[in-house]
């Protein structure tokens, strides 16, 4: 059974050490050496061995090491394993007869001093390891982003590549229009000189001819433009970067004053968590919502707390954001669920509304963009009222989107 040698890791049989052999947890309890976590990567992900749990993971050095185990592994060196009986394999040393009282007790305060620093280097290593593990996140996290902004470059040169391509279909036909224009306005000089029969059929000829292209030029220019697909993608791109511009804050980490810390006896999580302001993941709470303190209006602004419902069947999970000041809880629809969102029970934000008067809201759009929102209030203790608030949150199914009229 692989409890019986818990020294040596239940992928490669090797037994736990150094470097790459060092025991690490898995966030589902198992664990296993660096290198076999190592080798299990893949896209991104590692698979435990044991039961399969999937966790996301570029490195083995985002999962902390047991440092509880490789304790363990010391004593297990220690100890003689017989069947049936344990028995140390070396003699207890016991303390020499001639050492008196007080340099017993000398000798026990250093290894207490000892047990001590040992405790207490093992509680930094963790920290340490977890911070390493919060800073492979941060880097996997500024990857993602780096990959989002060349996505937005790159939509922005083909919205680019669009518009210089109608801006010359508009250059040509303005010169087509140009030399239409000139040939009219001598055709009028014609007609004002013509003297004789023959020359008033001529004229009249030519200026049929030049009118027929000039009422091609005109419908082509209403047909061809604007290029509907041209004008709606620069549109859209202009709106998305402008947002996204928006978002990002002025102030940079070169530029920024960094924050006093002193002597603080706070561990280095907790004096990570106070310079940047974030709530744990899985710590926010409704009560948190309610004060809305200045970390938690962040994360809110960003689109970074969602509501969830559960079922045997699917997730759904709803955006609640602000504005002016209050907090609105949206539809409820079968999403990916963002890595770095804060996600709260359904039922515990709809839990928050006043019981005595619920504020609904509408958002109004067409064209792919939203135009306004309608806010209607209700008094929640009607049969009509109660299932409006069930439409709008879509607890029980779908709202009014994709309906015309």
């Amino acid at each position: 059974m692989m409890d019986n040698k818990p020294e040596e890791c239940s992928v490669c049989f090797n037994d736990y050490g150094d470097n790459q052999l060092r025991p690490r947890t898995l966030p589902c309890g198992h664990t296993f050496c660096s290198q076999c976590i190592d080798n299990a990567i893949k896209n991104g992900q590692v698979t435990c061995p044991s039961c399969r749990a999937q966790h996301a993971a570029t490195a083995a050095t985002q999962f902390p090491i047991s440092y509880g185990m490789e304790a363990l592994i010391r004593k297990l060196k220690g100890i003689e394993v017989v069947p049936g009986v344990t028995v140390p394999a070396k003699p207890i040393k016991t303390p020499a007869r001639g050492i008196s009282k007080k340099l017993r007790s000398l000798v026990q305060e250093q290894k207490s001093i000892i047990s001590s620093l040992i405790t207490s280097c093992e509680e930094v290593l963790s920290q340490l390891g977890k911070y390493q593990g919060q800073l492979g996140d941060w880097k996997t996290h500024h990857l993602q982003l780096q990959d989002r902004l060349y996505a937005l470059v790159e939509q922005n040169k083909s919205a680019m590549k669009l518009l210089e391509l109608e801006d010359t279909s508009v250059v040509n036909m303005t010169t087509q229009g140009e030399e239409g224009k000139t040939q009219l306005q001598a055709m009028l000089g014609s007609l004002d000189t013509v003297n004789t029969p023959q020359e008033v059929d001529t004229t009249i000829d030519t200026a049929d001819e030049c009118s027929m292209k000039i009422e091609d030029w005109l419908q082509k220019c209403q047909t061809h433009f604007p290029d509907v697909k041209t004008v709606h993608t620069s549109v859209k791109v202009q709106e998305t970067i402008k947002e996204a511009l928006e978002m990002t804050t002025t102030e940079t980490g070169a530029t920024a004053d960094p924050v006093h810390l002193g002597d603080s006896a706070s561990s280095i999580m907790n004096k990570v968590q106070e310079i940047t302001g974030e709530i744990p993941q899985k710590q926010l709470t409704v009560e948190d919502l309610r004060r809305m303190r200045e970390p938690v209006k962040r994360l809110v602004e960003a689109g970074r707390v969602l509501a969830v419902q559960e079922d045997q069947d699917s997730r759904r999970s709803a955006m609640i954001t602000l504005q002016d000041g209050q907090l609105y809880l949206h539809p409820l629809l079968r999403q990916p669920t963002p890595t770095y969102a804060h996600t709260l029970q359904e039922s515990e934000v709809v839990g928050m509304l006043d019981p005595s008067c619920t504020l609904a809201f509408l958002e109004l759009g067409w064209a792919g963009s939203t135009r306004g929102r309608v806010t209607i209030r209700l008094t929640p203790d009607t049969l009509l009222a109660r299932q409006f608030v069930l439409l709008c949150t879509g607890q029980r199914g779908h709202t009014y989107r994709n309906t015309g009229g």
